[in-house]
């Protein structure tokens, strides 16, 4: 380059002077530094152009793609391509999205993102197995080969590690869905339980939920949200439960077990409580008093009524807490899936 040979003549010619004049030396090297800044202003990105495919690595990078730094697909799906399209109904308008896309913003707003990775992985699966259940139930017919599953949930933006989990979880598990007897499962999941899981046959009264068998989670209780505690006077607590129940009586010196005796599941789930006309099932009463669980006893000391919970959720199917805790001691989301759901098949969408 002439410029630079310019410079080197310049360099050499102070050299063979009899003397230094450091105000030139000063000179030559501020123009040294400023070089490579004159030739971009003047000639762009000349001689940096990128090697053949580069241009397109950066753009799936940027996409999210796997590119030369290992990083997962991030389902950046084209919508004409995809086989099944979610359209999510929110408060802001319907969203459609590719099925595997939507369950990466999906799957944060329905567990704790520092548990472990396979009991992300058996929640992905959960959460597909959901939507093909929806799916399969109103069997729409395919418009122009392509399958619209119309759902109304929360859906979270992430970015970062978190985002990149979510990605890592979908993807390692893409297509998965939970089967039994030839057919999408209903793939219920909850929190924590209140030491096991319940029996979906004994709670529904149906022999249909075959997959749904009560199992143990022997390290729940370790759990911060185990147990929980509602403390109300006792007046509060008549007119709560009388505005289900008008005719509920509570006498005077009457144990809360005799006044409101309840019926359990297996897991010590209340199915119902109270009598005849007054009985409610333990999903309401939990609802009346927005318990963490339907697993709940009652006491009454000096006039104030106590309701102790444990577990947190309706507690069936995939218990997440349980998940997590045995994925900490090795098991794979496969070894989760087929502990919480008894002999079911994992399919493929594709």
């Amino acid at each position: 380059m002439e410029k630079l040979e310019i410079v080197n003549n310049l360099i050499k010619n102070r050299r063979s002077g009899s003397g230094p004049d450091y105000r030139d030396a000063v000179a030559i090297l501020l123009f040294i530094f400023l070089l490579p800044y004159i030739v971009s202003f003047f000639f762009g990105n000349a001689g940096m152009e990128m090697e053949e495919g580069e241009a397109e690595v950066l753009q799936e990078e940027e996409r999210g793609g796997k590119g030369k730094g290992g990083k997962q697909e991030l389902f950046w799906e084209d919508m004409e391509k995809a086989e099944f399209i979610v359209c999510n109904t929110t408060a802001a308008g319907t969203e459609m999205m590719p099925l595997e896309a939507y369950l990466v913003s999906r799957l944060p707003s329905t567990i704790p993102m520092e548990y472990e990775m396979e009991a992300l992985k058996a929640q992905a699966v959960v959460l597909r197995t959901e939507l093909m259940r929806l799916y399969y139930d109103k069997r729409t017919e395919k418009e122009d080969g392509k399958v619209y599953i119309y759902v109304e949930s929360n859906i979270v933006k992430t970015d970062g590690d978190m985002y990149q989990k979510c990605i890592d979880a979908v993807n390692s598990t893409k297509g998965m869905y939970l089967a039994y007897e030839g057919y999408p499962i209903k793939a219920p999941y909850f929190a924590v339980s209140a030491g096991a899981t319940r029996n979906g046959n004994e709670v529904f009264g149906s022999d249909e939920y075959g997959y749904l068998k009560s199992v143990v989670c022997g390290r729940d209780f370790t759990s911060g949200d185990y147990v929980h505690s509602e403390r109300m006077d006792r007046d509060i607590f008549l007119e709560r439960v009388r505005e289900f129940r008008p005719k509920i009586e509570w006498k005077e010196g009457e144990m809360p077990e005799e006044a409101f005796p309840v019926k359990r599941d297996r897991a010590g789930y209340v199915m119902e409580i109270g009598v005849g006309e007054n009985a409610m099932s333990g999903e309401l009463f939990r609802t009346i008093f927005a318990l963490n669980s339907s697993c709940f006893e009652i006491r009454e000391e000096g006039g104030t009524v106590i309701i102790k919970t444990k577990g947190a959720g309706h507690g069936l199917g995939l218990c997440q807490y349980g998940a997590n805790e045995a994925a900490k001691k090795g098991s794979d989301y496969i070894d989760i899936l087929n502990y919480f759901f008894s002999e079911i098949v994992i399919e493929k969408t594709e």
